[in-house]
């Protein structure tokens, strides 16, 4: 991996746990700043904190979906830094997710009939439920120890196919948003365009990939 030539990518403050504690941090504050203002004892205020902690972690989704693409199509200190930190960024989605799975649990326990009644989808658990378990998976073979369990060749395929997986549910979830609900918020168009285009951005990669290999 080249050498990064900005002086503030390089930073210490800027790269590796320190990043992540950057964002993280401010992640887990605005979390629970917005659970004192909701209703926890209402079956409403858990769906807003699920919908909530979920709108602070997928960006980083979209991020490290894209980061080695940009290096492709923008090679440039600012698209090395995220490759750099790709494993960090996605991290952080990964404790965000951790969010809604906490108040995912806390409706199940707290208020099974209403999930039964207005909350539970099957559609949604038939994704959801592989998508957690994906995430889990690429956390623990983010690591050195879970990565020595795999070869090399299980581990790309993993986090390969993983991050698709992910990408490709949470992204659906904003277009089923878009096109069949009525409560439709600025923010569910941000993240499906943000979302597509990290998509478009892969595609782009690997067009000008294919480009550039020599004919046979």
């Amino acid at each position: 991996m080249p050498t990064l030539r900005s002086p503030i990518l390089k930073s210490k403050l800027l790269n590796s746990w320190s990043l992540f504690a950057i964002i993280v941090i401010p992640m887990c504050i605005a979390v629970v700043m917005t659970m004192a203002k909701v209703d926890l004892a209402s079956p409403l205020g858990v769906s807003a904190m699920i919908q909530f902690s979920v709108r602070v972690a997928v960006p980083w989704l979209f991020v490290a979906f894209a980061a080695s693409s940009l290096v492709v199509i923008f090679p440039g200190s600012l698209s090395w830094w995220l490759l750099r930190n790709r494993r960090i960024i996605g991290l952080c989605f990964a404790a965000g997710m951790a969010w809604q799975l906490l108040f995912i649990l806390w409706m199940v326990i707290g208020f099974w009939d209403y999930y039964i009644e207005e909350a539970y989808n099957y559609f949604d658990l038939a994704e959801q439920l592989p998508g957690y378990l994906l995430l889990f998976a690429m956390v623990v073979t983010s690591f050195r120890f879970g990565r020595s369990q795999l070869s090399a060749r299980q581990w790309k395929i993993l986090h390969k196919g993983g991050i698709y997986f992910i990408w490709g549910v949470v992204w659906s979830t904003y277009w089923f948003e878009l096109f069949y609900y009525e409560d439709i918020q600025v923010i569910d168009y941000m993240y499906y365009w943000a979302g597509f285009a990290s998509w478009a951005v892969r595609m782009a990669a690997w067009t000008k990939k294919r480009a550039l290999q020599p004919a046979i």
